[in-house]
């Protein structure tokens, strides 16, 4: 009897058993209606869109929506999971930022996802895609952290101070704001090597930020006012929010600039102040999740499973 032979053919089996293990997917996609894409139940966080399709995120689930009106897909992402966020990077990958501490990533538009851990001392609050198809996310201890592997190692820049980060948009290549507990507010023009601090205000709790250019930018807050720098973060001034609604949400649709909050909100700012965009038939306890889809739309996600797409002309 040949033992080299068995000996051989059972560490060749192991082998592959180990890989198979390794390799086994972590989400599932089914194909659905629009009807079927989202349940009462789901509580969706973060909206983005590349050239194909748009994607929806919250707790373990991804609802996947083609630009060309294919088929909606709906991916459930195995394990302990909770999506907060979503971004779209420059090669059209998506990449998604869990509470537990892990990234998701795409690179099929959607339909399939994969994970990476975190930095384990840091609770993950924000994300943006970078320069190079980079990772960036802000979290706890005042932390700014990066990846330029996708995941594989991180850089971790923290103050260690007992407050968090909660946004961070590269404006561009170079120029990259981050926003925080207490008004803090950290700007950086090499992208991301040093940063200068300043504050918006102490009593202000930014939510979301988004700047539409160097000098230009608005960031929500639960107490529903929305403030505006026109110097690039060196001043703010409140504008006017009649719904005095929180908002969670902002987006730049073909230069008009969109807030989405609580109640289900969809506000318009016209240069000075914001005003409601009536949806018909359409309500949510929420909306968090705003992206431009193209062709001078949006795509608004939050409470209950709702989502809509809004026309900027509304």
């Amino acid at each position: 009897m040949n033992f080299e032979y068995f000996k051989t053919a059972g560490l060749l089996l192991a082998v592959s058993v180990m890989l198979t293990a390794c390799s086994k997917p972590e989400s599932n996609a089914v194909t659905t209606t629009s009807d079927g894409l989202a349940t009462r139940v789901d509580q969706f966080q973060g909206v983005a869109s590349n050239q194909k399709a748009a994607v929806i995120v919250g707790k373990n689930v991804i609802a996947v929506m083609p630009h060309d009106g294919g088929k909606p897909t709906r991916v459930e992402l195995k394990g302990i999971v909770s999506l907060i966020d979503v971004a779209t990077c420059s090669d059209g990958s998506f990449v998604a930022l869990d509470f537990y501490k892990k990234v998701w990533t795409s690179s099929d538009n959607g339909q399939s996802w994969a994970s990476k851990p975190t930095p384990e001392s840091i609770r993950p609050l924000g994300l943006t895609c970078g320069p190079g198809n980079s990772y960036w996310f802000v979290g706890s201890n005042s932390s700014i952290v990066h990846s330029t592997n996708r995941g594989g190692s991180w850089s971790v820049n923290s103050n260690n101070e007992d407050s968090m980060f909660n946004t961070i948009q590269f404006i561009n290549d170079q120029t990259v704001v981050v926003t925080g507990e207490y008004g803090m507010f950290k700007k950086s023009s090499d992208g991301g090597k040093t940063w200068a601090k300043s504050s918006i205000g102490p009593e202000f709790y930014p939510y979301t930020a988004l700047f539409t250019s160097t000098q230009e930018g608005f960031v929500t807050s639960l107490t529903g006012i929305i403030m505006r720098t026109k110097d690039g973060g060196a001043t703010w001034e409140a504008t006017k929010n009649a719904t005095g609604l929180s908002q969670f949400g902002l987006v730049n649709v073909e230069g008009r600039i969109f807030s989405v909050g609580l109640g289900g909100t969809v506000l318009s700012f016209n240069g000075t102040q914001w005003s409601p965009v009536k949806l018909e038939n359409f309500g949510a306890p929420y909306l968090k999740g705003v992206a431009a889809i193209g062709q001078g739309r949006f795509l608004v996600a939050g409470g209950n499973g709702a989502w809509k797409v809004v026309s900027a002309k509304n």
